[in-house]
């Protein structure tokens, strides 16, 4: 598009924008320069109008030694911008640059600035940081972190974000304040104030080292309001109590009554029993073999099937068809691994007439168990597959590698023979037909 000048500078008014607007031209830009401010321009083009001011910084470029080249800068339009207050406005930009600055690099760098804020937000970043972590090594261990922690810490850090409403705020303007604020709506609810706070601290940790931060907000959150640890759990339940579980759980319906007998006669996480499938089982060796990818601490892990739950299993397979593959605990409408229990849980605690307890509490119920019959922590401790107990830290840990397979399964079958036994003093106290355990 041609630009054209009109002649010499002409004094700007309301009639004359008016007049410059009516005979604009569809292929040219037509400047009118005003005459009471020298660089002052009104720019008529076909589609608009806008006021613009043209300056020269002073001094010279010390690459050529020569002056530097006009600058332009836009002041604003004449629908919200008179005359008087464009020439106001050019008068300012000239005592700018009188004082040596340059208007028009600092606009450009502050556009510039905001453009890279809305590149820059919280949202889109957690999205990067997402490709990120599935492939950032174990802060302990050796490996990548597990699809379950990725997908746990990724939850947490968009709860955390979204209760800041901060998913359109760019990262440099995030304030510890808000980060305050948002674990003050967690009040009551600590174990989700820890996850939030250690997820959204971690990823800001990351955008320092990626250059894109200066300063973890959430490291100047002072220690007296970041959450405090959830005291560790000690609740268990005895071996009476969860034969009454195991009981009430026959007026739940099949799926959800194996499932939980899963959870009472082998002590794995519920998550692991849930993604359980058949191809990990031996029915015929009663071994569970978990792979890496499953539990929570990366490594490979055997569980071995007493007849109390062996049995449960068989009938379980061959009323399914006997697959080679797919989920043991299937839900009925997507036919996939089980992902909800807290329903069942509710079901099972309103039949057994018990509150106050979680599926977790069956594992420190056998640990507990088992010391008081004589099996040794280290043992007890590997079927529970832990690996940063006291048990397995330091220099044991890095050197004893044996799993005491043999006094694994002795430690499970005296659990099975503890909970079977219970089962039948109850069905002969209450004459009920025992279970069967081959």
């Amino acid at each position: 598009m041609r630009t054209i000048s009109q002649g010499e500078p002409v004094r700007i008014t309301k009639d004359l924008i008016t007049r410059a607007w009516a005979q604009r031209q569809q292929d040219a830009r037509v400047l009118l320069r005003d005459s009471l401010c020298r660089g002052l321009a009104l720019v008529v083009n076909p589609t608009g109008m806008a006021w613009s001011y043209s300056y020269r910084p002073r001094g010279s470029d010390p690459a050529t030694g020569g002056r530097w080249n006009n600058r332009t800068i836009k002041l604003g339009v004449p629908a919200t911008m008179t005359a008087e207050q464009a020439r106001i406005a050019a008068h300012r930009i000239k005592g700018d640059v009188a004082s040596g600055e340059d208007p028009a690099t600092l606009l450009r760098a502050k556009v510039a600035a905001k453009i890279e804020g809305r590149a820059s937000t919280l949202g889109r970043l957690a999205e990067m940081y997402a490709v990120f972590l599935p492939c950032r090594p174990k802060m302990r261990g050796s490996g990548t972190a597990s699809p379950t922690y990725v997908a746990n810490e990724l939850h947490a850090l968009r709860a955390a974000i979204d209760e800041m409403q901060a998913a359109e705020m760019p990262a440099v303007d995030l304030e510890p304040v808000a980060v305050k604020r948002m674990l003050g709506r967690h009040g009551k609810s600590p174990a989700a104030a820890i996850a939030r706070f250690g997820a959204l601290s971690r990823f800001l940790d990351w955008l320092v080292d990626e250059e894109r931060l200066a300063v973890n907000p959430c490291k100047r959150v002072t220690r007296a309001t970041r959450p405090r640890p959830v005291a560790p759990r000690t609740h268990y339940l005895s071996v009476p109590q969860l034969a009454t579980l195991w009981r009430a759980a026959d007026k739940l319906p099949e799926l959800h009554r194996d499932f939980l007998r899963m959870l009472i006669a082998i002590p794995c996480r519920r998550g692991e029993a849930a993604s359980l499938e058949w191809q990990h089982l031996d029915l015929d060796k009663g071994v569970w073999t978990q792979p890496e990818k499953l539990t929570k601490n990366g490594s490979p892990h055997t569980f071995f099937l007493h007849p109390l739950i062996l049995h449960p299993l068989r009938r379980r397979h061959a009323a399914m068809g006997q697959p080679k593959t797919g989920p043991v605990f299937a839900a009925p409408r997507t036919g996939r691994a089980l992902t909800t229990w807290r329903d069942a849980k509710e079901q099972l605690v309103q039949a057994a007439g018990m509150e106050g307890w979680r599926l977790h509490d069956t594992r420190r119920s056998f640990a507990t168990a088992c010391a008081e019959h004589g099996v040794v922590e280290t043992v007890a401790d590997a079927v529970l597959n832990h690996r940063q107990s006291s048990t397995r830290g330091g220099v044991l840990g890095v050197y004893q590698m044996a799993t005491r397979w043999p006094e694994q399964r002795a430690a499970l079958e005296l659990w099975g023979g503890l909970l079977a036994e219970q089962l039948r003093r109850s069905a002969f106290a209450k004459r009920v037909r025992p279970p069967r355990l081959h």
